[in-house]
């Protein structure tokens, strides 16, 4: 079984499918792109795609001047541009409007720096980028000028370096006097100093009587910088008077430990005017181990004019100042529902602001305990509407639901407590016939628990098929994965990822009935779900939720109209959906940790490539798949491939090209599992 799982893992890296109506060129490949990547380039017509179907090292730099295509590279590719290149998107001040897409490249000792002088708007999309400093800087630099505008996304990006210079950052956002709206998101910021450094992590600029909003949202980022880890600035260099919105929500900043030698663990988030306006927005953020957490403050020789207004709300900060307001600029700055865990504060804290221990796992690594005071501490409203009004996601730090808990209340700070995770190995102790108890602290005497449950085949050190139907029960203060065959023993040494979501929004149960059936399928409910065709959904059979009603069919779900569907996707004779069959439901927004993934060649596998993921055997994924109108006949499991370092899903029947499945990772998870830092430097 594992060498065919293996030889269906490399079957599995092959191109992407050409969309309709869009040229697509394929580099190595055909003439005119045999030669060199610039030349594909170069001949891609624009609104063209440029696929990368190589993991060699590219040596050479590319320039994007006046071009609007996409360059990405190609599933399982893991293309390098060599030290010293660099990607550069420009084009000329006549130009109208510029479209560019890079994504799933990486960059060694190089930049990605795109500047739009046209007369249009550039709307740029830059994700999945890995960026990693051994010689000269690394950054990503997106620029707009005056008279123009810019519509940026960056997200999920990893960048390993050191700024530039003082007035600069790994991830640069620089409005030179136009209108500019950037959307940063899940970006991953380290700096590879162990002291703090010039620069910060994340750079904003408006200068020249620029406008816009820049939102930065779940970014994280680590190491100590003398401006800021996320720094957002007015002004600098310039004596025009810009006026400009800045949303930082549910971001992670982790300052350097000043005890390596530096004089300074440099600073959490900073908002700095010269002349003009910074409306600025600072919620749910976590901040940790810096010498300031949150400052406002001016520019040396700015206006009297010049202000930052706005809320600062709901963050977690521990370290050696909490709030650093110059009070001139922040009349219009409110403060309230922090938690402070520091030394000292120079802004007058609200009335219902926390002072105490965060009680967190680590400094390091800063999520909370069960006893954190921060646990449905926040300011709901303020979070709920700046979320509604600013749409921003609906997710943590972490990427997975904000809203948790039975009150369905958020914490303090950018992580949400309460998911949790199980391993479970069927072994002779456990097993009665088609059924093995679960044995955890976790879910013991949990009734109310949504267990969500994923077969694992080798998360036992033995590869262990089930091809069975799966279902979950609870009885006697135990909760219980059977065969919905009850004809089929439980395997010894049959191993299964558990999820276990706190209560809450997205965490629910359905019961199919004769108001909701039809053929094969029984229709969600559900305000987390019903007219969100984008969400991540989970599903196992819950057989006391319902009836005790057996269903011993895979299942999967499908978007049908504007509602999702559970449905037999085996679509056997005898496969109708019965009445009063119980599941499981988990829905979220998507995320980088809760995406959904697709079948490229018609095998049986599908190699996922994730940070979290990629060789960390005790990662405990969780997958559901979906219903693409075709039958499938037989079930599915994950399994860690120990050749490469990846984790796979593996269809016991062939997967035909398009298939898809739902995957969520629970960072927690992996870290407490995998990381040496999260298991030992615990606070006190």
């Amino acid at each position: 079984m594992l060498s065919f799982r293996l030889s269906v893992l490399l079957a599995s890296l092959a191109p992407l499918p050409a969309a309709a109506g869009i040229t697509t060129s394929i580099w190595p490949g055909p003439a005119p792109c045999n030669t060199t990547l610039q030349a594909c380039i170069d001949a891609t017509p624009n609104g063209g795609s440029v696929v990368i179907d190589t993991d060699a090292t590219i040596d050479e730099s590319l320039n994007l001047f006046n071009r609007s295509l996409s360059l990405v590279a190609n599933t399982g590719r893991k293309p390098t541009l060599a030290p010293g290149n660099w990607i550069i998107v420009s084009s000329a001040s006549i130009l109208g409007d510029q479209n560019v897409t890079i994504r799933d490249l990486r960059l060694q000792s190089s930049y990605l720096s795109a500047t739009y002088t046209g007369v249009g708007t550039a709307t740029y999309d830059f994700s999945g980028l890995v960026f990693e400093q051994t010689t000269t800087p690394v950054y990503l630099h997106v620029e707009g000028r005056s008279g123009n505008t810019v519509q940026a996304r960056l997200y999920n990006n990893r960048l390993t370096g050191l700024p530039r210079n003082l007035n600069a950052g790994l991830i640069e956002l620089v409005n030179g006097g136009g209108t500019f709206n950037a959307q940063a998101y899940y970006n991953e910021v380290n700096s590879s100093s162990p002291i703090a450094v010039e620069g910060a992590g994340v750079f904003v600029d408006t200068t020249g009587g620029g406008s816009g909003t820049v939102k930065l949202h779940g970014n994280t980022v680590r190491g100590g910088y003398y401006r800021a880890g996320l720094f957002v600035s007015e002004g600098l260099f310039s004596s025009a008077t810009s006026d400009f919105n800045a949303r930082v929500y549910s971001n992670v900043v982790i300052c350097a430990d000043n005890t390596s030698g530096g004089s300074t663990s440099g600073s959490g988030i900073g908002f700095t005017v010269n002349n003009g306006r910074i409306d600025g927005q600072a919620i749910n953020n976590t901040i940790t181990r810096c010498s300031s957490g949150i400052s406002a403050t001016q520019w040396s020789g700015g206006g009297t004019g010049a202000s930052i207004s706005g809320i600062v709300k709901n963050n977690l900060i521990v370290g050696q100042r909490g709030l650093t307001f110059t009070s001139a600029l922040t009349a219009s700055l409110s403060n309230d529902y922090n938690l402070l865990n520091v030394a000292s504060n120079l802004a007058t804290p609200g009335p219902n602001t926390i002072t105490a221990d965060a009680r967190l796992v680590g400094l390091s690594v800063p999520r909370l305990r069960a006893s954190s005071p921060a646990i449905d501490a926040a300011d709901q409203t303020a979070l709920g509407l700046g979320i509604i009004f600013n749409s921003l996601p609906t997710n943590d730090a972490d990427g997975l639901r904000r809203y948790k808990g039975v009150g369905g209340d958020a914490d303090i700070g950018a992580y949400e407590y309460g998911d949790r995770s199980v391993l479970h190995i069927a072994a002779s102790p456990n097993i009665t016939g088609h059924i093995t108890r679960i044995d955890n602290a976790i879910l013991d005497g949990d009734a109310a628990a949504n267990p969500i449950a994923t077969p694992s085949w080798n998360a036992s050190g033995s590869g262990i098929s089930n091809d069975n139907a799966l279902g979950i029960y609870y009885a006697s203060g135990k909760w219980r994965l059977f065969n919905q065959n009850t004809s089929s023993a439980m395997p010894v040494n049959a191993g299964y990822n558990v999820f276990v979501p706190a209560a809450g929004s997205g965490a629910f149960r359905h019961v199919s009935s004769a108001t909701n059936n039809s053929g094969y399928a029984t229709r969600l409910d559900n305000s987390s779900v019903n007219n969100l065709p984008e969400r991540i959904i989970l599903v196992t059979q819950n057989w006391s939720a319902g009836s005790s009603v057996y269903n011993a069919h895979p299942i999967g779900i499908d978007y049908v109209g504007s509602e999702w569907l559970i449905v037999n996707i085996d679509q056997a004779s005898g496969g109708t959906m019965p009445i009063g069959a119980g599941f499981d439901v988990y829905a979220q927004e998507a995320s980088p940790n809760a995406f959904r993934v697709r079948a490229v060649t018609a095998n049986n596998s599908i190699p996922l490539d994730h940070p979290l993921l990629n060789d960390t055997p005790c990662a405990r994924l969780n997958v559901t798949r979906l219903h693409n109108g075709t039958a499938v006949p037989r079930n599915f499991d994950v399994y860690y491939g120990t050749a490469n370092g990846r984790w796979n899903i593996f269809s016991y029947s062939a997967l035909q090209i398009g298939m898809e499945f739902n995957v969520v990772v629970d960072p927690a998870q992996v870290m407490e599992c995998a990381d040496r830092i999260f298991a030992n430097a615990f606070q006190g």
